[in-house]
């Protein structure tokens, strides 16, 4: 008779959202199980780089730090950020600086933090690559776990990432769910001259964002662009594909000398109905809300949602399934998630018109936000998720 293993807490998902969760309630004493046995595809590209890369806000990166994780010493470090319109004449420039801050964000290889994550071990968390959820016993509060049986648990996390194989077994509903009808391209690029610590990011109909690696000529290329445009594109040889970029970005960042092979995924905004459907689950990060990449804010939004769990545990609860415990977790975040996706949707609409009186607002409107330093700080300091709004949710 195979016996039945007892956890307060499993997560369900070893990416960055579900690896810092399972630490947070680890650290506040919950006996805590981490299962996944996604097969990860090989993301290390010819440059010896990881083609998926984030960019950590400073608060996201203390965060991390704070669970006692060494994060990688090689990051590249965002001091500067420079956003424009393909063919505009208008332009802002945020820089670290203007909010007395040294860096605006630092980006990482995602294996890197992965790594560093499951690396840092504690009595109360134990980490399991060979196991995922197969069945949810929805009134038991058990679930089958493929590579470990039977397992009960206190408060079940889903942080799996978007198209959450568990989230279905749940039956979630997605209040939100739209393809754009576009692809990301990833990868490393390296450019003459320096990058000098400088993002860039081109709105139009197929935004791009250059982030800066450690290397001083080496930037990570995130590119939205048609579906049909998208899979022409990775069709392309590297020297066309470096042509096509070095024509697309207009050579802001100088112009681009080497290409790494690319990657390539579907874009989709996707918003949960409930980020805690049961009062013993919780659904965290990209299993709860997808945005459009153009903005680079996918996993701090996610990281946000563990330091909101981590104020809900501050107040020592004493049951982590009890009833109505979560509910205000689930208000704000779903607030703040749907003024992400909002906002990401209003961009990539206002940024596709191509009317000349649109454009000749989008740049008046970019001029006004770039000369008024006050709302630039605010600005700033939001995206950098120490601002009002972001403390708050």
């Amino acid at each position: 008779m195979t016996s039945t293993l007892t956890f307060d807490v499993v997560v369900s998902g070893a990416g960055i959202i579900g690896l810092a969760a399972a630490h947070t309630f680890a650290n506040h004493g919950y006996k805590t199980l981490v299962v996944d046995r996604e097969q990860s595809p090989n993301t290390i590209g010819r440059l010896a780089t990881d083609l998926r890369t984030v960019a950590l806000s400073p608060v996201a990166t203390r965060q991390l730090q704070g669970f006692g994780v060494v994060l990688p010493p090689q990051n590249g470090c965002i001091d500067r950020m420079h956003v424009w319109e393909n063919d505009g004449s208008a332009a802002i420039t945020l820089t670290a600086d203007e909010v007395d801050e040294p860096h605006l964000a630092f980006v990482y290889e995602n294996r890197g933090i992965t790594t560093a994550l499951k690396s840092r071990r504690c009595d109360e968390l134990e980490i399991n690559l060979n196991a995922r959820v197969t069945t949810v016993d929805t009134n038991g509060r058990s679930l089958a776990i493929d590579g470990m049986g039977t397992v009960t648990t206190e408060l079940l996390v889903v942080a799996e990432g978007s198209n959450s194989s568990t989230c279905q077994l749940l039956g979630s509903k997605f209040e939100v769910d739209q393809d754009l009808q576009a692809y990301a391209i990833a990868t490393i690029v390296k450019t003459d001259p320096h990058h000098e610590n400088s993002a860039w990011q081109v709105f139009g109909p197929t935004p791009l964002a250059l982030l800066p690696l450690a290397e001083p000529n080496v930037l990570s290329l995130i590119w939205s662009l048609p579906r049909d445009v998208a899979a022409a594109t990775m069709d392309l040889s590297d020297c066309e594909f470096q042509q096509t970029l070095n024509q697309a970005c207009e050579q802001v960042a100088g112009a681009v000398t080497d290409v790494d092979r690319r990657m390539s995924f579907p874009l989709r905004q996707r918003l949960i109905a409930d980020f805690n459907p049961l009062p013993w689950v919780l659904i965290l990060g990209d299993a709860a809300h997808t945005i459009h990449p153009l903005a680079g804010q996918g996993v701090n939004l996610g990281l946000e949602d563990v330091r909101a769990v981590d104020a809900v545990l501050r107040d020592r609860p004493t049951r982590i399934n009890k009833p109505n415990l979560w509910r205000t977790f689930n208000v704000k975040r779903k607030f703040r998630a749907a003024t992400m996706v909002q906002l990401m949707t209003f961009f990539s609409f206002i940024y596709a018109e191509e009317s000349p009186y649109i454009r000749l607002i989008r740049n008046i409107g970019v001029r006004w936000v770039n000369e008024n330093k006050g709302l630039k700080r605010q600005l700033i300091r939001e995206a950098m998720g120490i601002g009002p709004v972001a403390s708050v949710l």
